[in-house]
């Protein structure tokens, strides 16, 4: 387990009147992404097979578990529960470049983004 201060947030709490912990489709994934990008997350991951993810900035590829999220952001659909999307932020082990990436972690989620979610130190529970 990584030594460092993980800030989860239920996205859909937030949103509006919905109540806490109810998943919503007025936080959209667009809306979250374009916060973490103001919180500095300019770069991104792009999740690979192996539980893999390629930094946008340096073109290196990591492994999920060298990575030190920073923030995590669930998001899920009200009107479709399988929209299952994690969002992380975090710096790259390579280069040191704040990006984030998007995961599908539910049933219709692709074979590397479920890899990279089971590897990823989260703590989410």
């Amino acid at each position: 387990m990584h030594d460092h201060h993980l800030r989860v947030v239920d996205a859909a709490a937030g949103a509006g009147d919905q109540e806490a912990g109810v998943p919503s489709d007025n936080t959209t994934l667009t809306s979250v992404l374009d916060e973490l990008v103001g919180e500095g997350f300019t770069s991104s991951f792009v999740s690979r097979p192996g539980g893999r993810l390629l930094c946008t900035t340096c073109r290196g590829t990591v492994s999920a578990d060298d990575l030190v999220p920073e923030q995590v952001r669930r998001l899920e659909g009200a009107s479709d529960p399988d929209d299952e999307i994690v969002v992380v932020a975090a710096p790259c082990p390579l280069c040191g470049a704040h990006g984030s990436t998007a995961l599908g972690f539910g049933p219709t989620a692709s074979d590397d983004d479920v890899g990279v979610v089971a590897m990823l130190d989260l703590d989410w529970d």
